[in-house]
C-alpha cells in the first residue's frame, strides 16, 4: 500500500500585532534613513520706521503723495502758530496782570511800610521835644503811623508767601516792631517825670529804628522792586517762537501756492488764499499788539516807575532827614552824629547847591517835565526843602548861642518853624506820589487791553488756516480720483 509524502507544516500566519511591529519597525528605519526636514524659513520682518520711511519715499514719487506731504507740514505750521502765539500771548498777559496787580502794589507796599517807619521816629522825636505839652495831633499820627505800619505788615505777608526772604524780613520788622514802641513808651514815661534818662530811651528807640527797622523795610522794599522788575521784563518779552513760527508757515504757504500755480497754471487756490489771509491777520495782530503793549509797559516802566522810585527815595530821606533834626535837639549837643546826617540827607535831596536843585527831587522834577500836574508838587516840594534848610540853620545857631529852648521852638513850633517847611514837603511828595501811581495804572491797564482777546482769537485763526489748507490740498487731490 502506497501512502501520500507528508508535507512540512506550513508556517503560522502572522497575526495583527505582528503586522503592526512590522510596521513599526519599517517606519523608525525609514525615519533613520531620511533627511529631518527643513522648516521653512520665516521673511525677515521690517521696522516700523523703516516701513514708514519707505511709503514716505514711495509717496514723495507722486504727485498725491507730495500733496499730502505740503498738507501736513503747513497744517502743522499753522496749528504751531496758533497754539504758540496763544500760549506766549497768555503768559505776557499774565505777566502784566501781575505787574499790575501784584509784584508793583507790593513793592509801594514796602515803600509805605518804610515811610511810616520813619514818620513815626519822627513823630515820637517831635512830642518828646514837646514834654507834657505834646501836642494831642502829634500823638495820634504816631499811634496811626504804628498801627498802619503793623497792618501794611500783615498784607505783605500775606502777599509774600512765596517768598522766603521776604517773609524773613517782615518777621524782623514784626519782631522789632513792639521793642521799638516799648522803648518809645518808657522814654516818653521818663520825660514826663523831668527824668533825663528819657532821652537816652528816645536815643536808643531812634537806634533801633535807624539800624534795624528801616535797614529791614529799605532791604524788604529793594526785594520787592526786584521782583516787579523781573514780572515787567517777563511782561515786555518778545514771543518770538510764535512769530518765527508765523514768518515760516507764509513763507511755506507762498512756495506751496508758486509751486501750484506752476505746475497747473491756475493762479489762485482759493484754500490756500484763505490760509495765507488768516495767518497774515494773526501775524500783524500779534506783532502790533504785543509793540503797543511794550510800548505802555515802557512808559510804565521808563516813565511813571522811575519817577516813582525818585519820589519814594525823595519821601523817605525827607522824613529821616526831620528825624535826625529832631534827634539832635534831644541829644543837646552830647552828639554831632544826627546833625551831620541832616545836611547830608538834604544835599541827596536837593544836590549840593539849592539854588540849582538836584539831587532826588531834581531828577524826580527832570522826569515829570512836561506834565503839569505831576510837575507842580515837585517844584513846591523843593521850594519847601530850600526854606526848610534855611529855617533850619537858623534853629542851629539859635542851639550853639544856649539858646535850646529857641532852637525847640524853631523846629517844633507854629508858623516860621522847620516843622511848618516839612509839613509842606511832606504833603506835596504824598501829592506826587499818588499821581505818579496813578499814571502807573494807566499805562499798566493800557498795556494788559493791548492783548485782550489775541490768546482766543489765534487758535481760531489757526484753525481757520487749517481748513483753508485742507480745502486747498483737498481740491487738488480730487483731480487724480
Amino acid at each position: 500500500m502506497t501512502h501520500p509524502p507528508i508535507a512540512p507544516p506550513a508556517p503560522p500566519a502572522p497575526g495583527p500585532s505582528s503586522v503592526s511591529a512590522a510596521s513599526a519597525s519599517t517606519a523608525s528605519a525609514a525615519a533613520s534613513a531620511a533627511p529631518a526636514p527643513v522648516p521653512p524659513s520665516e521673511p525677515p520682518r521690517r521696522r516700523s520706521w523703516s516701513e514708514g520711511a519707505a511709503r514716505l519715499r514711495a509717496a514723495t514719487r507722486t504727485e498725491p503723495g507730495r500733496l499730502r506731504i505740503i498738507g501736513v507740514v503747513v497744517g502743522g505750521l499753522l496749528v504751531l502758530f496758533g497754539v504758540g502765539t496763544s500760549w506766549q500771548v497768555a503768559d505776557r498777559y499774565q505777566a502784566a496782570d501781575t505787574v499790575l496787580e501784584s509784584s508793583q502794589p507790593l513793592s509801594a507796599g514796602a515803600a509805605e511800610i518804610y515811610r511810616l517807619l520813619a514818620d513815626a521816629n519822627t513823630a515820637a522825636a517831635t512830642g518828646f521835644l514837646a514834654g507834657a505839652d505834646e501836642d494831642p495831633a502829634v500823638r495820634q499820627r504816631y499811634e496811626e503811623n504804628i498801627a498802619n505800619a503793623a497792618g501794611r505788615l500783615a498784607d505783605a505777608a500775606a502777599d509774600s508767601s512765596g517768598s522766603a526772604a521776604a517773609q524773613a524780613y517782615i518777621t524782623l520788622l514784626n519782631e522789632g516792631l513792639p521793642v521799638y514802641t516799648g522803648l518809645v513808651e518808657t522814654a516818653r514815661a521818663n520825660n514826663r517825670q523831668g527824668l533825663p534818662l528819657g532821652g537816652a530811651y528816645l536815643r536808643y528807640a531812634d537806634e533801633q529804628m535807624q539800624q534795624t527797622l528801616l535797614v529791614a523795610a529799605a532791604d524788604l522794599y529793594e526785594l520787592e522792586t526786584d521782583r516787579f522788575q523781573h514780572d515787567i521784563t517777563e511782561a515786555r518779552a518778545w514771543p518770538w517762537l510764535a512769530l518765527a513760527a508765523g514768518g515760516l508757515a507764509l513763507v511755506v504757504l507762498a512756495w506751496a501756492q508758486r509751486r501750484h500755480y506752476l505746475r497747473t497754471n491756475r493762479l489762485l487756490s482759493p484754500g490756500l488764499m484763505a490760509a495765507t489771509a488768516t495767518a497774515t491777520l494773526l501775524l500783524l495782530w500779534l506783532g502790533g499788539s504785543h509793540w503797543l503793549a511794550r510800548a505802555a509797559l515802557d512808559d510804565a516802566d521808563g516813565g511813571a516807575a522811575r519817577s516813582l522810585s525818585s519820589l519814594n527815595g525823595a519821601w523817605t530821606e525827607a522824613l529821616r532827614a526831620r528825624g535826625d533834626e529832631n534827634i539832635t535837639l534831644v541829644a543837646r549837643g552830647a552828639d554831632n552824629a544826627s546833625e551831620e546826617s541832616f545836611q547830608a540827607r538834604l544835599e541827596t535831596l536837593i544836590g549840593p547847591d539849592p539854588e540849582s536843585p538836584g539831587g532826588l527831587l531834581g531828577d524826580a522834577a527832570a522826569r515829570a517835565a512836561g506834565d503839569s500836574d505831576g510837575e507842580a508838587p515837585i517844584q513846591r516840594a523843593i521850594e519847601a526843602t530850600r526854606e526848610w534848610a534855611a529855617r533850619h540853620a537858623a534853629g542851629r545857631e539859635r542851639e550853639l548861642a544856649g539858646d535850646y529852648d529857641g532852637a525847640v521852638e524853631q523846629v517844633i513850633g507854629g508858623r516860621g518853624s522847620t516843622r511848618e517847611m516839612f509839613d509842606r514837603v511832606n504833603t506835596s511828595l504824598a501829592e506826587a506820589v499818588a499821581h505818579e501811581q496813578e499814571q502807573f495804572e494807566a499805562a499798566g491797564r493800557r498795556a494788559r487791553s493791548r492783548l485782550d482777546g489775541l490768546a482766543v482769537g489765534a487758535v481760531g485763526l489757526g484753525a481757520l488756516g487749517v481748513a483753508g489748507t485742507a480745502l486747498g490740498i483737498g481740491r487738488r487731490l480730487s483731480e487724480y480720483r
